[in-house]
């Protein structure tokens, strides 16, 4: 009889792990987006204007300037922060982010917090974190679409949005998340350069012609999905472990501006370092589960095949699979491309590298030149630049799954001004060169060419 039960067991695990694997892997190689023709996105008439408008830019390339921005943004919020990011590491930039969360929500600035479901880091030790969080009446919590077993299929729908919305005034976005190989100058292991965009609006009687108000759209439709569900522990068993934490983060918060009080609490005149522009619109993908219409790739197959010149092409990781060429049939354009990614000495993603390897000759041959960086860490920001007149910055990764499977969003960038000092700072990581940076090691390249044969069939999952 123990025998049978114990086969009883191995059947049902096998049976739901092939379960798991039918939901999460070949469901996704069976089924097809549907081919949306959206005028709007694809026409670029919509993303020009031969005026300035109220939306003015500041690129923040430094590390240290963005980590400042934020906790600037955040100490000076007056009514409201929102905020959506796709992963929080912790350490020191996590708790300090918290803990400034918990100062604002302390003089009454309503916070809304929402985190992808499965790579935030409220959970574990950090969960009394969450507590803190969720305790405070001030501060709303709330998870896109966290892990589901039973639903295999919703494994694959992830939050990549990270941006940060200030009293309707300011929006802060790009490639970074929270962690400290973001920001951290002493940053012991490999760094992340990244790029942000911080956006405000000089005319508040243009509310409806900023940028500001889609994003406020956009983060109501996140926030209030299906998708997006709200933790249900109980809070009157945890409140005192909450309330522990929230006083732990408070003080250590104290204690940090204390001793680098050259960070915090800045009077920061954003307008001196503004750029200005003709006309800024936010572009998203649908939120939907299984393969979603690529209308952010589209857009950039629109512009490029609408280019004359030049195309400068920005992303960590170029996995161009055929799902994705698809989308390039009969496209063609007059201008020069270039492409700027990661190196096998510099990429810290394995899987996404042996998926670029895969089409690293294709991308050669079809490009003006094709820049691999050299530089200290890795790159991580994501910017497309047209003509150098028309730029888009955000979320969206040059691969399948950020075309078809997760929330991604981008900014169309109308402004020769700004497409100008993004081409200068991508042109700036392209002749990076560490001349003293160590080479790959055998076992990376060893693992590399292992998962090149792994992963050759499932690139549709990278």
């Amino acid at each position: 009889m123990l025998l049978k039960k114990k086969s009883l067991r191995r059947k049902i695990i096998v049976f739901f792990i092939l379960y798991v694997a039918l939901g999460s892997v070949a469901l996704f190689l069976i089924h097809k987006p549907e081919n949306v023709e959206n005028p709007h996105l694809l026409s670029s008439t919509d993303f020009k204007d031969d005026k300035l408008g109220p939306d003015k830019v500041i690129i923040l390339e430094e590390r240290l300037n963005s980590a400042i921005a934020r906790l600037n943004l955040i100490e000076n919020a007056k009514s409201s922060i929102k905020i959506a990011y796709y992963a929080v590491h912790d350490g020191l930039a996590s708790d300090i982010f918290y803990g400034s969360l918990l100062k604002a929500a302390e003089r009454e600035v309503k916070v809304e917090l929402l985190l992808d479901g499965m790579f935030h880091n409220l959970k574990g030790k950090e969960k009394t974190t969450l507590y803190a969080l969720m305790n405070h009446p001030n501060i709303a919590v709330r998870f896109y679409e966290p892990l589901n077993l039973l639903k295999p299929w919703t494994l694959n729908n992830r939050l990549h949005d990270k941006f940060i919305i200030v009293d309707e005034s300011y929006v802060l976005l790009g490639g970074r998340n929270i962690g400290d190989k973001y920001y951290l100058e002493s940053y012991s292991k490999a760094k992340v350069e990244d790029r942000d965009l911080l956006i405000f609006n000089s005319d508040t009687s243009s509310y409806q012609e900023s940028v500001l108000s889609q994003f406020e759209t956009y983060f109501f439709q996140l926030w209030n999905h299906r998708y997006t569900k709200q933790k249900r522990d109980s809070l009157f068993a945890k409140s005192r472990e909450g309330e522990n934490k929230k006083e732990k983060l408070l003080k250590y918060l104290n204690e940090i501006s204390a001793q680098h009080p050259t960070y915090f609490n800045l009077s920061i005149d954003w307008p001196k370092y503004a750029l200005t522009t003709n006309k800024i619109e936010l572009i998203t993908n649908p939120i939907k589960r299984l393969n979603k219409e690529p209308l952010i790739l589209q857009q950039i197959i629109a512009f490029s095949e609408e280019a004359k010149e030049q195309v400068l092409l920005q992303s960590p990781y170029i996995i161009p699979n055929r799902q994705m060429r698809s989308y390039l049939e009969n496209k063609n354009s007059e201008a020069d491309f270039y492409y700027l990614t990661n190196s096998v000495n510099s990429s810290p993603n394995y899987f996404a590298l042996a998926g670029y390897l895969k089409y690293r000759p294709l991308i050669a041959t079809q490009s003006k030149l094709l820049f691999e960086y050299q530089g200290e860490g890795s790159i991580h920001a994501k910017t497309y630049i047209f003509d150098r007149k028309i730029s888009m910055v955000g979320s969206f990764n040059l691969d399948a799954r950020s075309s078809f499977l997760s929330t991604e969003s981008m900014v169309v960038i109308d402004s020769k001004e700004v497409a100008n000092q993004l081409a200068l700072n991508m042109k700036k990581l392209a002749f990076s060169d560490n001349r003293e940076k160590k080479q790959p090691s055998w076992a990376k390249l060893a693992l590399i060419s292992l998962l090149r044969l792994l992963i050759y069939p499932f690139d549709f999952l990278l």
